[in-house]
């Protein structure tokens, strides 16, 4: 590598060297070349033109500007679309839960987070064999419930 480098140095230095010319020595002077008007106005022509060909209407359609305006901006009727399918679907909501909540289904149970609440107690010093059968307490309390749905059934059967 640095045998490469030596050779293309000797052949650098034997090649002749020409004298530069550099714009800022030249005694010149300096003139304005900018475009003209003419070709300005073609230029803003043509991308006038272009532009408005761009927007400008078809036959029986409306501009683009229109419809970038129509499709950010929200129109009655879809807001009266989508309040009548919320509309719909709450009524349809209350109704399945009136059918589920006042099913009359005479097997239906007292609604607890867990059973075994009935028969909770401290786990400590209770001697086996001592703990209570608590099955007629849960059957007095399913028989409350269903005459609570029955009442509530009655009440329902009036106001309608």
């Amino acid at each position: 590598m640095f045998a490469a480098r030596q050779r293309v140095t000797c052949a650098a230095r034997q090649l002749p060297r020409t004298a530069r010319a550099y714009a800022s020595e030249s005694h010149a002077k300096p003139t304005n070349e900018s475009f003209g008007k003419g070709s300005k106005l073609v230029g803003a022509a043509l991308v006038g033109g272009a532009l408005w060909y761009q927007i400008a209407p078809r036959d029986k359609e409306s501009s683009s500007l229109s419809k970038l305006i129509a499709k950010y901006s929200s129109r009655a009727e879809d807001w009266e679309e989508i309040n009548a399918r919320h509309t719909k679907a709450e009524e349809q909501a209350g109704y399945d839960r009136n059918l589920f909540m006042n099913g009359g289904d005479s097997e239906r149970t007292v609604d607890l987070s867990f059973p075994e609440a009935f028969g909770s107690h401290a786990p400590r010093n209770i001697r086996a064999g001592t703990l209570i059968n608590l099955d007629h307490v849960v059957e007095h309390y399913r028989q409350e419930h269903l005459k609570d749905e029955e009442v509530k059934a009655r009440k329902l059967e009036r106001k309608e």
